[in-house]
């Protein structure tokens, strides 16, 4: 067995080693997070309780199925909506962002297994994902008016490799589903333009650059069979290879969902946030404490979630969409807007890319210790 562990020690030193970060800069990540889900993609699920019960058919291994007789009410679905708000602000803040992760987490899950008992599945799986891994990683210790407890299972290191293989082993199910249908050489047989034309015809979706597409040949939609598998079924070879090829497979992760919103008017801009969880935001820290101490900065958050809560709470009562909170919602703006969101995060990723440096963390200590430092938690100016 001692060759499985050596194994098992060189896979989560590799990962460890493309992902490991302090927790200045996850305390950063920390506040981007709860901004990111209060303006840009808060969710709201009371609309479900108009909704026709005969359409309410819970998958047989879902735990909905204990309370399939019992729907929940609106007032209960109402209930669900304001307290994911409050646990957004409260991550945001810096209040008890572990206990207020837990919260979102569980009500989220909660209200989703509902929501996919009418017959739709989304692909939001990251998002409950990336903040368990990053309730135990410290961020909530620094940059918080409540701050967490330091606890002895608190690990940047890990929680940011684990949340990695989560990434890639959620591409690699995809990709491999993908290349057993897609990899083949009839051009009559084509995944992307399947989704191309259904999603221009059956639901009128009209992308960006879908005129583009429409005179296109098949061969050229082979291609972009071929170039998303290989995609999606590298994350891994990545992640083990260095911390350089790691950031450079979130570029592409970034870039690719771009180039999904431009063709094919799919938008899966909650990635966005998790992906940028392997960014480095250390050199902004001390400017971000410093500049959050000014009274007037102060005033000026307070103003600013009071206004998105606002919007969020009447998009709630009155069951209107609002996607982005400082744009209107129309349908071409907030696509426009999701682009400048898309291009935002292709950029920040592409800096942090080439200005990253290689990290070596004495992982195998990690592992076998019970504390590496104080807390378990990775000090950046003594393992960097």
């Amino acid at each position: 067995m001692l060759w499985i562990n050596n194994i098992n020690t060189k896979f989560w030193s590799a990962a460890v080693n493309s992902t490991n970060a302090n927790i200045y800069s996850l305390s950063v990540f920390r506040i981007l997070t709860g901004v990111f889900l209060l303006f840009i993609v808060t969710p709201n699920y009371a609309w479900m309780a108009d909704l026709p019960k005969a359409f309410f058919i819970p998958p047989v291994l879902s735990i909905i199925n204990l309370f399939a007789d019992n729907f929940p009410g609106e007032v209960i679905l109402f209930i669900a909506d304001f307290t994911l708000i409050a646990s957004i602000v409260a991550i945001t803040l810096g209040i008890k962002p572990r206990i207020a992760v837990f919260v979102f987490i569980i009500t989220k899950v909660g209200v989703l297994n509902y929501q996919y008992s009418f017959g739709k599945i989304d692909h939001e799986i990251l998002l409950p994902a990336m903040l368990a891994c990053m309730s135990f990683s410290g961020w909530g210790l620094k940059l918080a008016l409540w701050p967490d407890r330091p606890a002895k299972f608190d690990s940047t290191t890990k929680c940011l490799s684990l949340l990695a293989v989560l990434i890639c082993f959620g591409y690699f199910t995809a990709g491999f589903e993908k290349a057993i249908n897609w990899i083949n050489f009839d051009l009559s047989s084509n995944g992307s333009a399947r989704w191309f034309y259904n999603s221009l015809y059956n639901y009128q979706r009209q992308p960006i650059l879908a005129p583009l597409l429409k005179t296109a040949p098949f061969w050229l939609f082979k291609i972009m069979d071929f170039t998303g598998v290989l995609f999606e079924l590298m994350p891994f070879a990545a992640l083990l290879y260095s911390r350089k090829a790691w950031q450079t497979w979130l570029l592409m992760a970034a870039g690719f969902h771009l180039i999904n919103l431009l063709f094919f008017n799919i938008n899966f801009i909650v990635n966005g946030i998790v992906y940028m969880a392997f960014i480095d935001y250390s050199l902004l820290y001390n400017f971000i404490k410093k500049t959050i101490a000014l009274s007037w900065m102060r005033i000026a958050i307070i103003i600013a979630i009071i206004y998105a809560v606002g919007v969020r709470v009447v998009s709630i009562l009155t069951f209107e969409k609002v996607g982005i909170v400082l744009l209107p919602y129309n349908i071409n703006i907030q696509l426009y807007g999701m682009l400048c969101l898309w291009t935002l995060i292709c950029i920040t990723i592409l800096i942090d890319v080439l200005h990253s440096k290689k990290r070596n963390l004495p992982y195998e200590i990690d592992v076998l210790s019970p504390q590496l430092h104080k807390n378990n938690l990775i000090d950046h100016q003594t393992t960097i």
